[in-house]
């Protein structure tokens, strides 16, 4: 991931890191627990991994655009990121190397911490004060 990173948020899920893991790992359950995306359009390989690129149809400070996502780390059970390769918002004209993070942990067997990091490295001074909307996780999978 080349962006710094820029926020970062936890949740804790009350339920076990396998079920979360493998929601997480499937792109097509993203709109069940990311409220900005409505549609997972298209994927580029079956399952995911590092190279899957998937296309999302998204709604964004009721804006509707796209965003283009190419999986960059895919660790099982543990890490996955993607860096955002195209997108319809404009926030390529503020942000290079625009991506995210989500790492995920069990604090027992019936609960697992989820980190969502954003990474992104500003154009300019203006967009540094800048900091992304909380969108906030749906934490039942």
């Amino acid at each position: 991931m080349q962006g710094t990173k820029q926020i970062e948020r936890e949740v804790v899920i009350h339920a076990p890191v396998q079920l979360v893991w493998g929601v997480l790992a499937d792109a097509t359950l993203l709109p069940k627990w990311v409220p900005a995306v409505q549609e997972v359009g298209a994927c580029s390989l079956q399952g995911e991994g590092v190279g899957t690129v998937r296309s999302c149809d998204a709604e964004l400070s009721g804006r509707s655009g796209v965003m283009v996502e190419r999986c960059v780390e895919f660790t099982p059970m543990s890490r996955v990121a993607y860096v955002v390769e195209e997108e319809t918002f404009g926030m390529r004209n503020m942000f290079d190397h625009y991506g995210f993070a989500i790492n995920v942990a069990a604090v027992d067997p019936s609960r697992t911490r989820v980190t969502l990091e954003t990474h992104y490295t500003p154009r300019n001074w203006m967009y540094t004060l800048m900091k992304e909307e909380d969108p906030g996780f749906r934490t039942t999978p």
